[in-house]
């Protein structure tokens, strides 16, 4: 996650995320679920700036006006855990512009609050290392830690302990997202335990050699079906996804909890083209995306 100086203060672009494999093993003591997943961020982002607030406020602004600006918001959660594990009373006024939408398994309220955590701890000169902020993203919530460990990973445990993984090249996508989205909390509820869960190691390797044809054929999310049945019309996104054929998506899958969908396609010619064709149908938003150099 990059910070880079603005006006008085810091600029953080903290991007989406994307699911290629997420399995869900069962449910722990702590009543979240043990999961392996791999993810990657793309080309889609939110953008924060932070200013500091000599009165010792923590004030956020969103130009969305759905999104709430208290605590119940991850951003003012996250900037308030830092400067409660370090002591400190310092302030700061935070402008948040989204354009990677809630509830949509993309990851924007977690990719937003590591890039409060990183950016406030440059700009109070808290000095924290890299363990600790992993630590207080882990209790923030599973997926933010991965937010400083992109553009890919896999995570283990509740899907907060990342291991980092090499790109072996760039990947194209068409990102759907519906205007419906889908509570995470809820389609967690109504996953079912499994005798055999599949294997996350085809997934990563084809990855790392950029085989992204293997890696189409190796796309998994055990979320997908539970997500479906709470709410058959995601299907319709599904299904035109599969209408494209292979001859321009190389796989398709929801991410996260969803309700986004997205195809890896064969090339970015490809991916305009699908883009092109899923913008005639209305379905909801589509955009083009790249993950790697």
């Amino acid at each position: 996650m990059i910070v880079i100086p603005h006006g008085a203060g810091l600029r953080v672009r903290a991007p989406a995320k994307i699911n290629l494999f997420l399995e869900v093993l069962g449910r722990r003591p702590d009543g979240y679920h043990e999961v392996e997943t791999l993810m990657v961020t793309v080309s889609l982002s939110d953008t924060l700036d932070f200013t500091p607030d000599p009165s010792g406020a923590i004030v956020l602004k969103c130009d969305d006006p759905s999104l709430p600006t208290d605590g119940r918001n991850l951003v003012v959660r996250a900037a308030e855990r830092l400067r409660a594990e370090c002591g400190c009373e310092l302030g700061a006024a935070i402008d948040l512009h989204k354009e990677v939408p809630a509830q949509a398994g993309l990851g924007g309220g977690s990719s937003d609050a590591m890039a409060t955590l990183t950016a406030l701890n440059q700009l109070w000169d808290l000095d924290l290392p890299s363990d600790r902020l992993d630590l207080l993203a882990g209790e923030l919530g599973s997926d933010v830690a991965f937010f400083a460990h992109g553009p890919a990973a896999v995570g283990r445990g509740r899907g907060e302990r990342m291991e980092a993984v090499p790109l072996g090249g760039t990947a194209h996508f068409v990102l759907m997202v519906p205007p419906h989205g889908m509570s995470t909390a809820l389609v967690y509820q109504h996953v079912r335990p499994i005798d055999a869960p599949r294997s996350m190691g085809p997934a990563v390797d084809a990855l790392k050699r950029g085989d992204f044809e293997t890696l189409g054929r190796c796309l998994f999310n055990r979320l997908q079906a539970v997500a479906e049945g709470l709410e058959p019309a995601l299907c319709q996104v599904r299904d035109a996804l599969a209408d494209i054929g292979p001859a321009y998506l190389q796989g398709h899958l929801m991410s996260g909890s969803g309700s986004a969908y997205f195809g890896l396609a064969r090339d970015r010619d490809a991916a305009h083209t699908a883009a092109r064709h899923l913008e005639s149908l209305g379905l909801g938003l589509v955009r083009v995306v790249t993950c790697g150099p």
